[in-house]
């Protein structure tokens, strides 16, 4: 019998989902390879904030030239093979950032968890997504990210009891020891595309029927790569997806900002940062079912309203510090879920589903390369200034812009839509 139809109890892209789940655990262990590590490393090497964090810069330029290549190489070879290297790749590259003595070697592991995460995060997630469900593509792809939110503050709690008690470099040795046990064994036997299943993606048979009775043809929408990149609606998407790459950006900021502005403990600000995942937590889930319900213009309201709410409590609690909790919770409403489901979301709405794999692993090299480019001169506006308000204001305009950016775009898409929706 054939997976994925209805006498199935259930169908087999869920199981991806519990893979893609696992794949967060994993990558959420390497993110925190900075957060609560920045105030001891950079006391103990004599450094400033902005050099290393130059790690996070290099990690994105990695992943920025990598994009291509892997968003061929997923749609091509094993998932079971590709992915489970990339994040033992990752897992050694945090590994390593222990046994360092200088900021260039944690440069070194930069450049390998660069590499693992071209395979695994940002482009891999959503395409994995889009590659199993033609329905409920956010509702799936928002469970994924909020399961790694919930993780995050997990493993942010861990790293700072792990920090206070043994000291940063022991910590760096056993967190990844933890998903290289619990997580990849799961992810090598259970992740595989339809053709391996034989199954079709989840909704599948609805999309084609909605096809067939708008335009009278069972292929999903959708413009080529060649068309994609001649149009201005493409362009305007990509800046959404750039907005919330550098507004996304001054949130893992947080833990930094609480310790080095506001003077509390490593405890406190692991505490902040993860209060602003359980905000990203909730988010998540939410922001998925605003998508499938309401569409992407509201997704896109929601992240501006509460990034200006959140934002604007972290600039004030800089006078009353009192604010800081509430503040990182309801920026985590906001926040990189933003990027992570907002932004694919967006991308796919705009330039249709057909050839959207392709087009995404062009955008996200942008995408990544405007993070490369911003996320150590975000550090530097505190070495500059000695205070985050600016990063703040920062996120605030960014997520603003990507707003209006969007909304035109999905306008425009719209519109072309239904002059060339026969010819496509």
């Amino acid at each position: 019998m054939i997976m994925g139809t209805k006498t199935e109890k259930r169908h087999y892209g869920w199981t991806i989902v519990v893979c893609c789940v696992l794949i967060y655990f994993t990558t959420s262990v390497v993110t925190v390879s900075l957060g609560n590590f920045v105030s001891p490393v950079v006391h103990d090497f004599g450094i400033q904030v902005r050099q290393l964090t130059l790690t996070n810069s290099i990690e994105c330029a990695v992943m920025a030239v990598l994009y291509p290549v892997a968003g061929k190489v997923l749609n091509t070879k094993k998932l079971s093979i590709v992915v489970p290297s990339a994040l033992f790749l990752m897992l050694l590259g945090m590994f390593l950032m222990g046994s360092y003595h200088s900021v260039y070697g944690f440069y070194l592991s930069g450049v390998m968890i660069g590499i693992g995460s071209a395979f695994t995060q940002f482009l891999a997630m959503p395409l994995i997504i889009n590659m199993w469900f033609k329905k409920k593509t956010g509702t799936a792809l928002g469970i994924c990210v909020s399961c790694g939110n919930a993780f995050g503050i997990i493993f942010n709690l861990i790293s700072a009891q792990l920090i206070v008690k043994i000291g940063w470099r022991a910590a760096y040795h056993i967190l990844p020891m933890i998903p290289l046990v619990l997580a990849l064994p799961y992810v090598m036997t259970h992740l595989k595309s339809p053709e391996e299943v034989g199954c079709r993606p989840y909704g599948a048979e609805e999309t084609e029927q909605e096809a067939l009775t708008v335009s009278g043809s069972e292929n999903a929408w959708g413009v080529t790569g060649k068309q994609a990149f001649h149009l201005p609606m493409l362009y305007l998407a990509w800046l959404v997806c750039l907005c919330y790459s550098v507004g996304s950006s001054v949130p893992n900021y947080i833990a930094t900002f609480a310790t080095m502005e506001l003077g509390t403990s490593v405890e406190l600000g692991s505490i902040a940062a993860s209060i602003y995942s359980v905000g990203s937590v909730c988010c998540g889930f939410l922001l998925g079912k605003i998508n499938d319900r309401y569409g992407v213009k509201a997704g896109m309201t929601w992240g501006m309203v509460f990034m200006i709410l959140g934002m604007g409590g972290l600039t004030a609690s800089i006078g009353n510090s009192a604010l800081l909790i509430p503040a990182c919770f309801l920026t985590g409403f906001g926040g990189l879920n933003m990027y992570s489901v907002q932004a694919p979301l967006v991308a796919r709405t705009v330039v249709g589903d057909r050839h959207y794999s392709d087009i995404w692993a062009v955008l996200m090299i942008g995408n990544s390369m405007i993070a490369a480019l911003v996320y150590s001169p975000i550090g530097g506006i505190f070495d500059a200034t000695g205070s985050f308000a600016g990063a703040f204001a920062l996120g605030m305009a960014m997520y603003t812009a990507a707003l209006i950016f969007g909304v035109i775009a999905l306008n425009m898409s719209r519109k072309y839509r239904k002059t060339h929706e026969t010819a496509c």
